[in-house]
């Protein structure tokens, strides 16, 4: 019925049935039609559609997201637990992810170490241990902000919904253990020897090309490999199997070792075992298995085409392990190895390697574009020749020398070392020339969240310009990949032919950051940038996790201006971080502010200035002197926007405001931003009656130790009628208008009762 070689039609409608039991509105109906269409030519038989109909319908229910259980928050009293994963090691922490017998469901358990010294896992806590579980139990941290990372859904598609944390060893007791624990604790310790045996600045890459952790990377080199999408090269896939399987088969057979046919039984009866020396993420799974299945049937000199055995390798897969189905990694790899597979007449065409190099480069990017763009915001178009130049590097030369090295660790460890620096020192040079080189290429193209109706597209486009270029039609295949393109160029450009405008309260926790994008793009502006607070060790956090993703999702490149109410870092901290980030043209601050930032243009106001961004004026209305504090040396702002007047007021006291009430005693506010984080020091009632706030806009952070917002402040504010939104209880708050009306939103579902 299914003939050979035509495997991969029935698991793309099971695929395609997963994606449809995850959509709605418009892209549910487009795909619809596109799968009726295509079932309809791809038709032998009325039983072939029959078929196919049902591994659609099947993908449908099996694949499609599972309601999250009901998770009851606090102390879990006495639980039977299993442990289902490697126990991972911090010196802040010790995790794992345990299956719970009573209701059986999975959950993140983890320990915080609040000591000084570093705390060892008790030795009876590994994989597949029966354990006794006592600890505080609450939901994952959701994103609370558009563009943000998802923690809960991240771990909601791996089938986690609830976090477990300990508070002391003693709450987790374990005994047994599972015969795989042997095979995660060899691998520990396989790794602890290669880090002892070479030098410090040969493991980290050791580490991310053999063993699977990128993570031990210089933060700056991870960022650039993301920025020329050469990440894949980080993330142990075919290319890295491949290297090792080949390497070891060379070994084997040409030093004389062993026959073709003994080189062929080792290298079957190692892969398993390699699969988890990296790591066993998705991408290794797939290209491990593709490769021991393809040496046993050619070991039983049985025929298969490889587009079944990828097709057959997808389905047994996500019959195991439907999460993998919204797995990044799971994606581009079978993306990006069906897209070549296919396009294997196109790339044999050339008899030159260069030619087939870049056709290999450039099937590879665009196949997997959209869902690089839906969860990263940006492509660098000049990737492709980052590609041709650093994946050759890497493949001859880099991973084949710490495959030896790796060798040389387990065979002649005294050596290792020297060898390791003789390898290493030639690679970092290497490696920072090319970065110097390629700073003035790094021009990143940010679309934005890509809209799935433009995924579907694209991908229509696609496929069509992959057929005729395969058939040789390259005049129509070329006007199919133009399509392609235009797509994404036109879903870039809707910001700037749209005459809505919208303004972002983020939810940064404890800080202010708004976010003002004018109709039309005619400009964007941030007004306070906050960061987080003091004593976190990384100052960028609050910029990389929230403020940033925000913009990128929006396709915003450029920033017309950050006005910054203070110096304190609830309202600063993320400024720097954004001007390296982004091209930001001007920061207005105050006389009172100790302006330190650098590459950016300063420019001081003082009241009365009427400031004018991108044909958009703010009044500035304070502060008139030094008070002696940041706070009270805040700058407030008075502005229209959509219909509606905005009072922006920093951390002003009620001193503060007393004085702006006698300043401007006509002044009113629609929209006020309640100063201090609804701190009792400010809000007073004199002040809030004075205004009659339509809408009040606060943000605070969740279990803030000042207490913010204070009950007294909350009172007053409802009492006056006005309509509260607070970013710890509503997330990011959004106002989308157009000409002189709009509407306010919450990411959050809006709960008027603040309970």
């Amino acid at each position: 019925m299914i003939g050979k070689g035509r495997w991969h039609i029935p698991v793309t409608a099971f695929v395609l049935g997963g994606v449809l039991s995850r959509l709605s509105g418009v892209p549910l109906w487009f795909l619809i039609g596109i799968i009726i269409s295509w079932i309809f030519l791809m038709r032998q038989s009325f039983s072939y559609v029959v078929i196919l109909l049902c591994f659609c319908l099947f993908g449908y229910y099996y694949l499609s997201p599972l309601t999250p259980p009901s998770i009851k928050s606090g102390p879990t009293g006495l639980l039977s637990i299993t442990i289902s994963s490697d126990v991972k090691e911090t010196p802040q922490t010790i995790q794992m992810e345990v299956t719970l017998q009573d209701p059986q469901n999975e959950a993140l358990v983890i320990f915080f170490n609040d000591q000084n010294e570093p705390v060892s896992r008790p030795q009876s806590w590994h994989h597949g241990a029966e354990c006794i579980l006592e600890g505080s139990r609450e939901e994952i941290d959701k994103s609370t902000n558009p563009g943000q990372f998802d923690y809960r859904e991240f771990l909601a598609n791996q089938g986690i919904y609830s976090q477990i944390e300990l508070s002391s060893i003693e709450g987790l007791s374990c005994q047994n253990r599972s015969l795989l624990s042997y095979v995660y604790e060899w691998r520990s310790s396989l790794m602890e020897h290669v880090e002892k045996s070479v030098n410090d600045g040969a493991y980290p890459w050791m580490a991310a090309l053999i063993f699977g952790e990128a993570k031990l990377l210089d933060e700056s080199t991870i960022e650039w490999f993301r920025d020329f999408n050469l990440s894949h090269i980080l993330a142990i896939s075919g290319l890295h199997v491949g290297l090792t399987i080949g390497g070891l088969y060379f070994l084997i057979y040409r030093t004389g070792l062993g026959t073709i046919e003994q080189a062929k039984l080792l290298v079957i009866l190692i892969i398993p075992a390699y699969c988890f020396l990296a790591g066993a993420a998705p991408s290794v799974v797939r290209a491990s298995l593709m490769a021991f299945l393809i040496l046993i049937f050619r070991k039983l000199h049985v025929k298969i085409p490889i587009t079944d055995l990828l097709s057959l390798v997808a389905m047994s897969l996500l019959l195991l392990s439907p999460n993998y189905f919204t797995n990044i990694g799971f994606q581009f790899s079978f993306l990006v190895t069906m897209s070549l597979i296919y396009s294997l007449p196109i790339i044999e065409r050339s008899p030159f390697m260069l030619v087939q190099s870049a056709s290999i480069s450039l099937i590879s990017q665009l196949s997997i574009l959209p869902i690089q763009l839906y969860y990263f915001y940006e492509f660098n178009p000049l990737s492709l020749f980052a590609n041709l130049l650093i994946v050759p590097y890497f493949s001859f030369i880099v991973i084949p020398l710490l495959l030896f090295l790796f060798c040389v660790c387990l065979i002649v460890p005294g050596s290792a070392y020297k060898l390791s620096t003789i390898i290493i020192h030639p690679h970092e040079k290497i490696l920072y020339t090319l970065q110097n080189l390629s700073s003035p290429f790094n021009i990143q193209w940010i679309v934005g969240e890509l809209e799935t109706i433009y995924i579907l597209l694209y991908l229509f486009f696609f496929g069509f310009m992959m057929k005729e270029w395969i058939k040789e039609q390259l005049s129509r295949g070329f006007a199919a990949g133009v399509m392609a393109i235009c797509v994404l160029m036109f879903f870039s450009v809707i910001p700037y032919i749209s005459p809505f405008g919208r303004v972002t309260m983020l939810d940064i926790g404890q800080g202010d950051s708004f976010v003002v994008e004018l109709p039309y793009r005619r400009g964007v502006i941030l007004v306070d940038a906050g960061g987080p607070p003091v004593f976190t060790q990384d100052q960028n956090k609050t910029a990389d996790q929230i403020i940033t993703p925000y913009l990128k999702s929006r396709g915003i490149h450029y920033i017309d201006a950050i006005l910054i109410s203070h110096k304190d870092v609830d309202h600063s901290g993320s400024v720097q971080a954004l001007v390296d980030t982004f091209d930001v043209s001007k920061l207005f601050v105050s006389d009172y502010y100790a302006a330190d930032e650098k590459d950016v243009e300063i420019i001081r106001v003082r009241p009365e200035d009427h400031v004018l961004i991108a044909d958009h004026s703010f009044h500035v209305l304070y502060p008139k002197g030094d008070a002696g504090n940041p706070n009270d040396n805040s700058m407030v702002l008075w502005t229209e926007i959509g219909g509606l007047s905005w009072l922006f007021t920093g951390d002003i006291s009620t001193e503060n405001e007393a004085e702006l009430m006698e300043s401007y005693p006509s002044m009113k506010a629609d929209v006020l931003k309640v100063a201090h984080h609804g701190s009792n020091t400010s809000s007073s009632r004199e002040w809030v009656e004075w205004l009659k706030p339509e809408v009040s806009l606060l943000s605070a952070g969740r279990n803030n130790r000042y207490g913010h917002p204070h009950e007294e402040v909350l009172q007053r504010l409802e009492e006056s009628g006005s309509l509260l939104y607070v970013t710890k209880t509503h997330g990011a708050v959004q106002y989308v208008f157009s000409g002189s009306s709009g509407t306010f939103s919450t990411f959050l579902p809006y709960n008027a009762s603040r309970e």
